[in-house]
């Protein structure tokens, strides 16, 4: 795939995470309320369905920030392999893929929290 195919396939990809993001928002909120309903009534169902939702939000970023993870990992890996050394762009995708790493460590361990609180008493506050 030439760099004009693979840029633009990247940004539709962009866009459809775009899209994920937004549903992602809306049902943040869904968890809120939920997580706000079982404040006012100590009804467990609340709490649960909440986490829930919000386990199932931090998966799905975990896996949005996986794909940043292999794409960044293929751009090095093509600027590797092509003919012009620009050390700028080697630099700013490594800084890239360290970012990206970042944020796939941060969820993952967003997630071992979520599952480790068993009493339901910790609000990561992350999405």
């Amino acid at each position: 795939m030439d760099s004009f195919e693979r840029e633009l396939n990247k940004l539709n990809i962009n866009d459809f995470i775009w899209l994920i993001y937004f549903f992602i928002v809306l049902f943040s909120l869904i968890s809120d309320s939920f997580q706000r309903k079982y404040l006012f009534t100590q009804n467990k169902n609340y709490r649960n369905i909440g986490r829930g939702i919000t386990l199932t939000l931090l998966i799905t970023a975990f896996f949005i920030y996986l794909y940043f993870v292999i794409d960044s990992i293929e751009d090095i890996n093509i600027l590797k392999n092509s003919n012009n050394n620009d050390a700028r762009k080697s630099r700013v995708a490594l800084e890239r893929l360290i970012t990206t790493l970042v944020f796939l460590v941060g969820g993952a361990l967003s997630i071992y929290t979520e599952i480790d609180d068993k009493g339901g008493d910790i609000d990561l506050a992350i999405l």
